[in-house]
């Protein structure tokens, strides 16, 4: 009875291979079927380093180098950075333009908390209106962002800066031409040169958008703010220009940015 039965499981073992189907993984046909959806051969590359590139062709690839540090740059102006380059490079351009000045608990081993450029270049803001060179009076606070508020009382509607315009601006040329904006709210405020001389007193408006040719009475003329009576107001993005257009606002000042940029 043994003798018969080791033929029979050995049949059945040798059934379930091969006549179970034409598409299963054991079966030879299958594997001589799947063959041509197999990627032909990649010659290995000579040489420096290389990534395979697609050429948009099926069956066909390209190749192109990576760049070889110890190698002549005239001859790999075209290849590849790999990633470890590439972030050092990074790393090296970020500690070439930039320093922490401040660190969490003071502590340099730690996060940074305030960086600053070095190696800067200065490129001037064309606002010449220098906001904290006025300084607050019985009716104007200074708020040291560029801005004031104004108070005017009930018997007058403007209010002195103590300075004359060239001591505001300093940076202006007497026969050029400048044009003067600014911002204001609740209510609408504007500048006012006043002019005293031997004669009876006189104020220019130097309104929003105003354009104006600066002469020597105009740079010795007191500078004021004028918004009407028993108000106040904030008035802000004071801006004085060369030209006859007004620009963006842009705060007083230079306006730095990193080396060769």
């Amino acid at each position: 009875m043994r003798k018969i039965c080791v033929p029979i499981i050995a049949g059945l073992v040798a059934f379930s291979a091969f006549g179970v189907g034409e598409n299963v993984p054991t079966s030879k046909s299958y594997i001589d079927s799947v063959l041509v959806d197999k990627q032909d051969t990649i010659e290995r590359t000579s040489g420096n380093n290389q990534a395979l590139t697609n050429t948009g062709t099926a069956g066909e690839y390209g190749t192109k180098g990576i760049y070889d540090s110890t190698g002549s740059y005239a001859t790999q102006q075209d290849a590849l950075v790999d990633a470890a380059t590439m972030n050092a490079a990074v790393q090296n351009a970020i500690n070439a333009e930039f320093v922490c000045i401040s660190w969490v608990d003071d502590d340099p081993t730690k996060d940074c908390l305030l960086m600053e450029i070095r190696g800067a270049t200065e490129r001037r803001s064309p606002n010449l209106f220098d906001a904290s060179r006025i300084t607050n009076t019985s009716r104007i606070t200074n708020n040291g962002d560029g801005s004031f508020t104004v108070t005017t009382p009930t018997n007058d509607s403007a209010a002195g800066t103590g300075k004359t315009l060239s001591e505001v601006v300093p940076e202006l040329e007497i026969g050029k031409t400048y044009i003067f904006s600014l911002k204001s709210s609740p209510c609408r405020a504007q500048m006012l040169l006043y002019y005293y001389s031997d004669s009876e007193p006189s104020a220019d408006i130097l309104w929003d958008k105003r354009t104006k040719t600066i002469t020597q009475a105009d740079l010795d003329a007191r500078l004021y703010f004028s918004q009407g009576v028993n108000k106040t107001c904030k008035i802000y993005d004071i801006q004085i220009e060369e030209g006859t257009i007004a620009t963006p606002y842009q705060p007083y000042g230079n306006i730095y940015l990193p080396s060769e940029q």
